[in-house]
């Protein structure tokens, strides 16, 4: 499957294979992604961690949630290792993960990114402090942030301060609240400057001069013994710079707008602090594991650019009506499953560049005077592709012969639901015509097998999509989804 960078994107789809598909992109380049931020399935040995429980995501992880962590931990060790690869030398990626398997996902982050590329372990407080029977209440996740190299991008984020801290902006003058800091320099590293100043000898952190420049900017503060001190103004300050520990963001409850029903979702403002950390405008952010589409939503609102995905069509489809819902439509879906009759009333040329996005072979770009190709193979190969009612026949492989012919090339590619068979049908044209042009015949149904489900398998789909719709959601029409 062929993914633009340029174009924000939802996969549908196991991502083991997807990301394969965008490390052959590179082709041993460097990587295309600003921050992965992932929130994969936790191995806490309960079935809500496989949120979705459709047939895809069933197959997926049914089978790494049994039996030992090790399981677990060879399932994720391929796609961390792709994430490493997508992942620009500033690049960085956040991994959030609970008590059940931290301690060996940290070991494996280690191996993969190096342990001098580890940055911080985020610890998020998730709940209230609760009590437990036998043991301490269990009441935040881990965050582990690594990066790619030592060039990693960071910018400091703010927050506000507590309301105990705020308590110290205790004066009021012409500028609002502050409160005072000392400007003695003792136990300063580096030493500072000894003056009088306004009668008091002291060993001041700033030279005379700044001190000057203080006292003319109302920036001093004097104490009843005349000791000066600093004027620090609670609206000249950004807030307090995040560190590790994440007390301020609650988890999403019943009543959150943002909630669409399902126990592991996390809230976009822990996504946003995130992207804010590691990102620009404009940058580039993965994340592979997306459930209702948090992340997308997030950078829409950063104005940063997304490639997310999820093995559950249910995921997909929600986050698309996510998008929709913030009337954001510039995205495309990429994998998502279709039944036959769906596939076969596409366009000639949208079932086309299907075709070759699922093969990840190159689509032709001309609409009209393609000269009978529609793109090319991994080979340089090309390619006709018919999506007719009717079986190809004997007429239409001579038409990609005559094709082949006027682009000087000897070997083609044909692919159709069904070929006439018979002496005059496709298969025996091609025998004729074996020893000046070789036309490999290939069925729709073959090249499309991936995403083609039962109409029954449809219904399921939109079942489960319809019982996790949010009420208020089901008047928002999805235009860009399939």
């Amino acid at each position: 499957m062929k993914i633009d960078p340029k174009q924000n994107t939802i996969v549908c789809g196991d991502n083991i294979d997807w990301l394969e598909d965008m490390v052959k992109e590179l082709k041993g380049g460097e990587g295309i992604i600003d921050l992965c931020y992932i929130d994969p399935p936790f191995f806490s040995g309960l079935d809500r961690d496989i949120v979705w429980k459709n047939g895809s995501e069933l197959r997926s992880f049914g089978d790494k949630f049994k039996g030992d962590v090790r399981y677990y931990i060879e399932w994720i060790k391929p796609r961390l290792e792709k994430i490493h690869k997508l992942l620009k030398p500033s690049g960085s990626i956040f991994v959030h993960c609970d008590y059940h398997a931290s301690h060996r996902l940290r070991c494996l982050l280690d191996d993969i990114f190096k342990p001098e590329n580890f940055k911080s372990e985020i610890i998020w407080k998730r709940t209230s402090a609760h009590g437990d029977s036998n043991s301490l209440g269990n009441v935040h996740d881990t965050i582990y942030f690594y990066t790619k190299s030592n060039k990693n991008k960071f910018n400091s984020v703010f927050v506000n301060y507590s309301e105990k801290y705020l308590k110290r902006y205790k004066h009021t003058d012409g500028e609002g609240k502050y409160l005072d800091r000392d400007l003695s320099a003792k136990g300063l590293a580096g030493g500072g400057y000894t003056y009088k100043w306004k009668g008091v000898d002291g060993y001041w952190r700033c030279p005379i001069e700044t001190m000057e420049q203080y006292e003319k900017d109302n920036l001093i503060y004097y104490t009843k013994k005349g000791t000066p001190r600093l004027k620090q103004h609670l609206k000249k300050m950004k807030g307090k710079i995040i560190d590790d520990l994440w007390l301020d963001i609650n988890a999403i409850n019943s009543q959150a707008k943002e909630r669409i029903g399902y126990p592991t979702q996390k809230p976009e403002e822990l996504v946003k602090r995130i992207i804010e950390c590691a990102t620009d405008d404009g940058d580039l952010v993965l994340d592979c594991f997306s459930g209702g589409g948090t992340t997308a939503k997030a950078c829409v609102d950063l104005k940063r650019k997304f490639i997310v995905g999820d093995v559950s069509p249910v995921a997909c489809k929600l986050g698309a009506k996510r998008l929709n819902l913030a009337n954001f439509f510039d995205y495309e879906i990429k994998g998502m499953f279709q039944t036959e009759e769906e596939l076969r009333s596409m366009n000639g040329h949208i079932f086309a560049e299907t075709i070759c996005d699922l093969m990840g072979w190159k689509c032709n770009e001309k609409k009209s005077n393609d000269k009978g190709i529609d793109g090319w193979d991994g080979n340089g190969n090309p390619i006709q592709i018919k999506n007719q009612k009717t079986k190809a026949g004997e007429r239409d492989i001579r038409d990609f012969w005559g094709a082949l012919k006027a682009a000087n090339k000897t070997v083609g590619v044909f692919c159709a639901w069904e070929f006439v068979e018979g002496k005059e049908g496709a298969y025996s044209f091609v025998a004729k015509h074996k020893d000046e042009v070789t036309i490999e015949l290939r069925t729709n149904r073959e090249l499309i097998k991936d995403i083609l489900i039962s109409n029954e398998k449809r219904a399921e789909i939109e079942k489960f999509y319809n019982e996790r719709l949010p009420e208020n959601w089901k008047n928002i029409e999805i235009t860009s989804a399939s």
